[in-house]
């Protein structure tokens, strides 16, 4: 049998992470959900993950600066990280993606978001 991928979901909004878990959950992901940047990047250290969530506005540590370390922790660099946010700022949007995000998400967004990421991931 083969080993359930696993996810990372950061958000400081709890609405959003059980949105998105539950979402993963229901395509076989054992999903770890961390508060902030901090708490996610710390959970990367500890653990590799096939796919990462994070929100752009948090406390501690914002989604730019949350994807850039994780993108320079070993095993990272394949790993797509897809950031969510209220943000739509053009230029905003595409420094992120040039940090390396696999995807952008605008909130509020509906569960058909997710499944057009998914089909993008498959």
């Amino acid at each position: 049998m083969n080993a359930k991928r696993k996810a990372l979901v950061v958000d400081d909004t709890e609405l959003h992470r059980n949105l998105i878990k539950l979402s993963l959950v229901s395509r076989n992901y054992a999903v770890t959900v961390a508060m902030d940047g901090r708490e996610g990047l710390e959970a990367c250290r500890e653990t590799t993950f096939d796919l990462v969530f994070s929100d752009f506005e948090m406390p501690n540590m914002n989604g730019a600066e949350f994807l850039r370390a994780v993108k320079r922790l070993p095993g990272y660099n394949r790993v797509p990280v897809v950031i969510l946010s209220t943000l739509t700022d053009p230029a905003l949007i595409q420094r992120v993606m040039n940090f390396g995000a696999f995807h952008y998400i605008v909130k509020p967004f509906t569960t058909s978001k997710l499944d057009e990421l998914f089909a993008k991931l498959a």
